[in-house]
């Protein structure tokens, strides 16, 4: 997604989903794999330019949501998804580059406040995933937006 906005910083690969089933996917992925290199080779970078593993670790982690027509060469389409999806994404990845990028998607998205960003995740990441991915993500948001004040304990009217 880095790559359709104005960025300083070169994104080291693209992530793919493929959107058609499984089936489609597995007749593809021959030719994709042989394509990607052949890329790679002509450009003299790196063969893991193009990253379709990511659907295979995410499909049962995440909400895919319908993307915009970006380009389209012969039969294959390009969709790109909304800018919001990429943020929670790498808001739930958490890494350094993550935050980085998603310091770059802040500063062009609508999205300002710890609490849209947690509303972010809530629509794009499943709960499970969220549960498991807890600390991570406390720790981007944090990045982020700055710690989370914790609520003063009720103590009942006992003085301490």
């Amino acid at each position: 997604m880095l790559l359709l906005t104005t960025t300083p910083r070169n994104t080291d690969d693209i992530d793919i989903f493929w959107l058609e089933e499984e089936e489609g996917l597995q007749r593809a992925l021959r030719p994709l794999q042989e394509s990607v290199i052949a890329v790679a080779e002509a450009n003299q970078i790196d063969p893991n330019w193009l990253n379709y593993m990511t659907q295979l670790l995410m499909y049962d982690l995440v909400i895919v949501p319908e993307g915009n027509l970006w380009k389209t060469f012969g039969p294959v389409h390009i969709y790109a998804p909304p800018q919001e999806y990429i943020l929670a994404l790498k808001i739930f990845a958490g890494r350094d580059k993550d935050i980085e990028d998603c310091k770059i998607l802040l500063k062009q998205g609508e999205i300002s406040s710890r609490q849209q960003a947690q509303l972010l995740l809530d629509r794009y990441i499943l709960p499970d995933a969220r549960q498991n991915n807890a600390e991570t993500i406390a720790r981007s948001l944090d990045i982020l937006y700055g710690k989370q004040r914790q609520q003063p304990a009720i103590n009942d009217g006992v003085e301490p």
